[in-house]
């Protein structure tokens, strides 16, 4: 199946745009539409540029994360609760320093854990693995992030 989204959740900011194709896992009930069923995401072909750069910056005992779309949070490393900002679907986070080179972000919607993100930078720190596992939907993600 292909698709095509417009994302405007951020309604301070442009809307994230894209389109990709997926693969059915499993079908609909007898007689059901052809679009029912599951599916599972098999390629993304286009994202908006403000749905792909990310800015985290460590100072002190913080992480900032910000994104072109108005979405972000600055939280203590130590795990500690804070606010998520820009994303009706987030209401808080928290982050914890795993090591020198890795973190783990677990996002919550009103007190209840919908992600956790494994953040691993290289060791000349040109790139980043993020590994999510999305509580909601029972999935696992994983991306590679360049700096720019």
């Amino acid at each position: 199946m292909m698709f095509e989204f417009s994302d405007s959740s951020a309604t301070n900011a442009d809307p994230v745009t894209g389109k990709g194709s997926e693969t059915r896992v499993s079908k609909g009930p007898a007689g059901s539409h052809a679009i029912s069923g599951s599916w599972r995401m098999a390629k993304m072909e286009s994202l908006s540029e403000n749905g792909l750069v990310i800015t985290y910056k460590v100072t002190g005992d913080s992480l900032t994360m910000s994104t072109l779309n108005g979405q972000g949070y600055t939280a203590k490393l130590d795990g500690t609760e804070a606010p998520y900002k820009g994303d009706p679907g987030t209401t808080s986070v928290s982050v914890k320093k795993i090591s020198d080179h890795a973190l783990e972000e677990t996002d919550k919607r009103d007190g209840k854990v919908i992600s956790v993100a494994r953040l691993s930078a290289s060791a000349d720190g040109k790139t980043m693995k993020i590994a999510i596992d999305d509580k909601l939907h029972g999935t696992q993600s994983e991306f590679a992030a360049t700096k720019q």
